[in-house]
């Protein structure tokens, strides 16, 4: 693999395709990864934990000896890690299992890449901030209210001290996108509450600054093309807004009545750990670096897609006709 540069202050760039070993690639994020390596013409090898998918391998992160053989198979170029256990309520059910995946299969994957020398790019989350002093930039100090957070941070610790080279934690925030399986983001969220008749709560003073899996993606693989940037950064969308607004804005998108979902204020929120209220990032350190620039919540919304197995539903549920042409 070279590296060209056309002179001394350019951007450092891969010339040649780039084998990517791509873990969580059966996720909203994962998914959007590959799509966006194959558009870039780089090579990916994918890795699930849970199902066999078509074109993936079967591999598990808390399995060091498995992750080991594997990778010094393929001795990829890069690896990137989008594999996590990343619902609040399945790691505190079982938060040693999330801890095996989220925080040592994490760190493992870190220290197999460096032995290779191959770049890693680690996914991290705005969970790590308790949401009191937004927006947030990189080098402020988290201080996670829950322990997904906890975990994350922890993974986040483990894998910068691996090494300061061909390394990069990028977090990221709430997440629009089209799922392969139709039922990982706010819109899929949605649409199924309605479906199931149990419309879902969110709250009006929760805000969030949410990004596009695609645009995401995008950035990850331009990350793996510049080698001269190393360290921790952020990236979401370029606005902000309320939980609840956002469901507006996806119901509007797709025909239906604003009732269909619940307003709600964070104090009606009765778990055991508190959410934070306002997450948003601090974008200018790696949007001035970049080609791919932060999507817009418009753009996010247009790319929104109806689930394919709720079509016949929606054509007989829909409020408001025409509003939405399905695109499969």
């Amino acid at each position: 693999m070279v590296k060209l540069s056309g002179c001394e202050n350019a951007p450092i760039v891969y010339s040649e395709i780039v084998k990517v070993a791509l873990f969580g690639s059966s996720g909203l994020l994962g998914a959007s990864v590959h799509r966006s390596l194959l558009a870039r013409n780089h090579q990916s090898c994918r890795y699930v934990r849970n199902t066999d998918t078509a074109g993936s391998k079967k591999i598990c992160l808390s399995d060091p000896e498995q992750l080991k053989r594997e990778l010094f198979d393929e001795w990829p170029d890069a690896v990137v890690n989008c594999a996590a256990i990343s619902s609040p309520d399945t790691v505190n059910a079982n938060p040693d299992l999330a801890r095996a995946i989220n925080v040592d299969g994490a760190v493992r994957l870190a220290e197999i890449s460096s032995h290779l020398g191959a770049r890693y790019v680690h996914l991290s989350t705005d969970m790590v901030f308790d949401g009191t002093t937004a927006p947030y930039r990189s080098t402020d100090l988290p201080n996670p209210s829950g322990e997904y957070g906890r975990q994350k941070l922890e993974a986040e610790k483990g894998v910068l001290a691996v090494t300061e080279e061909s390394l990069v934690v990028l977090r990221i925030t709430l997440m629009n996108g089209n799922s392969p399986k139709g039922n990982r983001s706010p819109h899929e969220r949605i649409l199924r509450s309605i479906a199931d008749q149990s419309p879902l709560t969110l709250f009006d003073d929760e805000i969030r600054q949410p990004c596009s899996a695609e645009n995401v993606g995008a950035v990850i693989v331009e990350l793996l093309e510049r080698p001269n940037l190393n360290g921790l950064f952020h990236w979401a969308g370029s606005e902000e807004i309320s939980r609840y607004q956002l469901g507006l804005e996806i119901l509007d998108h797709f025909g239906f009545r604003e009732d269909r979902i619940l307003k709600g204020k964070s104090s009606d929120y009765h778990g055991e750990e508190k959410r934070p209220r306002h997450l948003s990032f601090e974008l200018a350190p790696l949007v001035g670096k970049l080609k791919t620039k932060p999507s817009t919540l418009r753009q996010q919304i247009e790319e929104l897609k109806l689930p394919p197995d709720l079509y016949h539903w929606y054509r007989e549920k829909v409020d408001f006709q025409g509003r939405y042409l399905p695109k499969f």
